[in-house]
């Protein structure tokens, strides 16, 4: 009954990042494309993740929104916020030539080491989630 519960307190974490994430990069393309230009990866790679990083973190949402793919949604959330994560520590500890901004709406005000503190900690989330519903933990 607890995993229940905790299954889908984190699924529904996940949804709600998922959609505040993902929905606001659609319906302002041009400006998460210019983000994107702004951030230190390969330019080329630019139109190709303008398109496919919302369209992912749709995809993830979707799966788990179903019973049937949720522990694949929940592995996918996890394996989404650990390449954030790690981008994230680049920035901080100086990997990349720029710096970028952090842009995303809700890491817009934060600092860099607080918005890698935030990652962690919903890494960890994904990962207990994913782990409690495939191992059936707190029977």
């Amino acid at each position: 009954m607890i995993a229940t519960i905790i299954i889908y307190l984190i699924v529904a974490l996940f949804v709600l990042l998922w959609a505040y994430t993902a929905i606001p990069k659609f319906f302002k393309i041009k400006y998460f494309y210019d983000i994107l230009g702004s951030q230190a990866i390969p330019k080329w790679t630019v139109p190709i993740l303008t398109v496919m990083i919302p369209l992912v973190e749709l995809a993830v949402l979707g799966m788990l929104l179903f019973p049937e793919t949720r522990l694949l949604g929940l592995y996918a959330s996890f394996g989404l916020m650990l390449i954030f994560t790690i981008y994230v520590s680049g920035i901080i500890f100086q990997v990349y030539d720029i710096y970028p901004c952090p842009c995303g709406a809700m890491f817009r005000r934060m600092s860099w080491k607080k918005h890698l503190r935030v990652n962690i900690w919903l890494t960890l989330i994904a990962l207990a989630g994913a782990l409690i519903m495939q191992f059936n933990l707190f029977k």
